[in-house]
């Protein structure tokens, strides 16, 4: 049976990823923050007699990464596949964004992946095999307004996964970016936003915010990126990148809008801003009707 580590499996993609494979042939380590929260997924394991082990782990300390993965080590002598999913979100212009939660946002979805990452890849090497995805955003592409931030922590994440890729290729070992977008989880309930209606960026903040409240409804279960994380798995065709849910038109129509007339869109008035959104990326800023 192949071993997969999981962070962030209390709630949203990584437990619908934790379930999905640990149904499909998976014995899972589903890591979490707080593991008493997850009493749901607990009950779920054992009417089901899934193989799924909970570890507690917080990604932004790098001795209990490295405590945890030589722990699934000693218990199960491999790790075939890992997960970097744990991630915080963020709503706010980068003038007035404060630092500590600046700092937080990269320690946990920046260097959390990279010390994961750090703590396997040893073991990886010597096996000659093994799997890394890192779980980045329709954002980890494209730069949005309001979210500076969150957009560079993706970005950062897109960048080092890629030359990761070109490193341990060699090695036997695959990196897969999974790129999600709009997904059904409770991130946007824990999401700090710093909304000001006196503030400079009141319309960047606006902008952004009218984003999330069309999308939200329309947001994609976080079983289907589940099912995509398998296809990646199993798939014969080797891909770096794998995009899948609401907003994914961002990504793939960005490239054909020029940089001047992204911007320029930002100064326009609501009403003009929605429609010229709607024609560059085919995403309806309005939310559906109730």
């Amino acid at each position: 049976m192949k071993n997969c580590l999981i962070t962030g499996s209390s709630t949203g993609i990584g437990r619908a990823t934790t379930l999905h494979l640990a149904r499909n042939g998976y014995r899972v380590h589903a890591t979490m923050r707080h593991p008493n929260k997850s009493v749901d997924l607990e009950k779920i394991i054992r009417n089901e007699k899934l193989p799924i082990t909970i570890h507690k782990l917080d990604v932004t300390d790098r001795s209990a990464i490295e405590k945890v993965v030589a722990a699934i080590i000693d218990s199960d002598n491999h790790i075939d596949t890992v997960i970097n999913n744990a991630g915080l979100s963020n709503a706010c212009p980068m003038e007035i964004y404060p630092e500590d939660e600046h700092r937080l946002l990269f320690e946990t979805n920046y260097w959390g992946p990279v010390h994961v990452t750090q703590a396997v890849l040893p073991h990886m090497r010597e096996r000659g095999t093994g799997t890394i995805i890192n779980v980045s955003s329709i954002l980890g592409r494209v730069a949005v307004v309001n979210q500076a931030a969150y957009c560079a922590s993706k970005f950062a994440i897109e960048a080092f996964s890629e030359s990761l890729a070109l490193e341990v290729a060699p090695m036997g070992i695959r990196v897969i970016i999974l790129e999600p977008g709009v997904i059904a989880t409770p991130i946007f309930e824990k999401t700090p936003v710093h909304y000001d209606k006196a503030s400079p960026y009141r319309q960047a903040m606006r902008q952004g915010g009218r984003f999330y409240r069309a999308s939200i409804p329309r947001a994609t279960p976080a079983e289907e990126l589940a099912e995509t994380v398998q296809k990646a798995l199993n798939s014969e065709h080797r891909q770096l990148r794998w995009l899948h849910g609401h907003g994914a038109s961002l990504v793939e129509q960005r490239p054909n809008v020029p940089d001047e007339a992204y911007i320029a869109m930002t100064s326009l008035d609501d009403e003009a801003y929605n429609t010229q959104f709607k024609d560059f990326f085919d995403i309806d800023l309005m939310p559906p009707p109730e």
